[in-house]
């Protein structure tokens, strides 16, 4: 049974699997594939917005966030 922190981890551990497959797969192919259970389909990692619209790397942006502390200036 995987925990919850491994759940969260399969987004991560899929693109790895991608890039790996994209740049470093052998020639016949790669060691293995992600599939649906359901139906058999290959899955895949996308990156998505809250709202649900498919986000690329070049359409995000880094933003301070609620618990970013400031240094005083020396």
């Amino acid at each position: 049974m995987i925990t919850p922190k491994g759940t969260d981890l399969v987004p991560a551990v899929v693109g790895l699997l991608q890039w790996g497959d994209r740049y470093r797969a052998d020639t016949e192919g790669p060691a293995v594939l992600a599939r649906h259970r359901g139906c058999g389909a290959r899955v895949d990692a996308q990156i998505r917005c809250k709202r649900g619209r498919a986000v690329q790397a070049q359409d995000i942006e880094s933003a301070p966030g609620p618990a970013l502390r400031m240094r005083p200036a020396e």
